[in-house]
């Protein structure tokens, strides 16, 4: 016991301890440790699958015979002095940097320009990249979808808010509820290490810090036997991402007739699901057992109902966003485009004129249109928990 008193403190209400737990709910109470070990090996299944199943086998002759653009852009000539300025802001360096490098290495600053631009191109994802990565968090979200429609919702405590957060640290989770946890744990763990792993994307911090919550919050439910707030949570999350993938994936193919209908079914679920289910189903049970408790609480349910709400707040700050991104849609007629295209990447009019100006080939062509990816949509649309 002496070596898991902080836990007790951090997870259970005051002068609570596991074997008093373990005590009243008749079974051995969830170990964290335990936890982890099988999202560890979930997150190593998943990988394995990712990477040497779905996208080589499915997902990329998908995108092949769909005409997905393949071919990367050329990396300019290496040059020491412009890959140091390169460093500082990609292809849009200051302008007093810009001078004094083409100055030191005598070329003209449009010069400069352009090999920087070719720089950011050669190291920016294929579409075909983007589409097969698309795909397979679409392929997980759906099978997250399916599994959360059995598992998730026949259990009572989604039905009946009243009995939802009740009797935590008490509750007795189903134990499939505890593996569909730990299969979602173990997702974003692939993701993470795809992360780190991977040519670093100019979004890297936002989506560590994104992962680092999520793992922060699995953690937190875990240590105070939340099994059953974290897996309505994540279901209700994950819906969404499954017509936006789909959106992305039919965009980078070159079927645009079809993404906006699947951006309104995207923007419809976002709303139930972030603004009306979430506070109704996870953040008023929540407080209801504030009351219950007389706001009498301990540090993991302190941690949790923080990181709910600071999760409410963002859901209206991205759906402020996503509102902004209908219009642009609606009246530019511009389609999704992955989180990693942002304003320190190339447009695609930039790209255009890039590989005219350096005598690249011209981009391949899909019935009639340039076969790449399509314009601008605001990142934060993606990076949703």
């Amino acid at each position: 016991m002496n070596n898991r008193t902080w836990m007790e403190w951090f997870g259970l209400p005051s002068g609570v301890t596991y074997e008093e737990v373990e005590e009243k709910i008749g079974e051995p109470y969830p170990s964290l440790a335990e936890f982890w070990k099988w999202a560890l090996i979930f997150g190593a299944a998943l990988y394995i699958f990712r990477d040497y199943i779905l996208i080589p086998l499915i997902l990329k002759p998908m995108g092949m015979r769909a005409g997905v653009r393949s071919r990367p852009y050329a990396a300019p000539t290496p040059n020491k002095t412009l890959e140091d300025l390169y460093a500082v802001n990609r292809a849009r360096p200051p302008r007093q940097m810009l001078t004094a490098a083409a100055s030191r290495i005598n070329w003209s600053e449009r010069a400069v320009e352009r090999w920087l631009r070719q720089r950011a191109l050669s190291s920016q994802m294929t579409t075909l990249e983007k589409f097969c990565d698309m795909g397979w968090q679409g392929f997980f979200y759906s099978c997250f979808l399916i599994a959360g429609l059995f598992i998730v919702l026949p259990q009572d405590f989604v039905w009946d808010s009243s009995v939802f957060f009740e009797n935590v640290p008490y509750q007795r989770a189903p134990v499939i509820i505890w593996w569909y946890c730990a299969f979602c744990c173990g997702f974003y763990i692939t993701q993470t290490y795809n992360l780190l792993t991977l040519d670093r994307r100019h979004d890297f911090y936002i989506m560590l810090t994104h992962h680092l919550a999520v793992f922060i919050t699995i953690s937190d439910n875990v240590s105070m036997n939340g099994m059953n707030l974290l897996s309505l949570s994540a279901f209700i999350h994950e819906v969404a991402d499954i017509p936006l993938s789909l959106a992305k994936m039919l965009d980078y193919s070159g079927r645009k007739e079809f993404v906006t209908f699947c951006m309104i079914v995207f923007s419809v679920i976002w709303i139930i699901t972030r603004l009306v289910l979430y506070p109704v189903m996870i953040i008023k049970p929540i407080f209801a057992k504030y009351f219950a408790l007389g706001f009498r609480i301990w540090p993991a349910l302190y941690l949790g109902s923080a990181l709910s709400l600071l999760l409410l707040f963002l859901h209206c700050l991205w759906t402020l966003e996503l509102i902004k991104a209908i219009k642009i849609k609606l009246s530019k007629e511009k389609g999704f485009e992955d989180v990693r295209s942002s304003g320190e990447e190339l447009s695609e009019e930039e790209k255009v004129t890039e590989n005219s100006n350096l005598d690249t080939k011209a981009p391949n062509k899909v019935n009639g249109s340039l076969d790449m990816d399509s314009g601008r949509q605001r990142k934060v649309i993606r990076s949703v928990f």
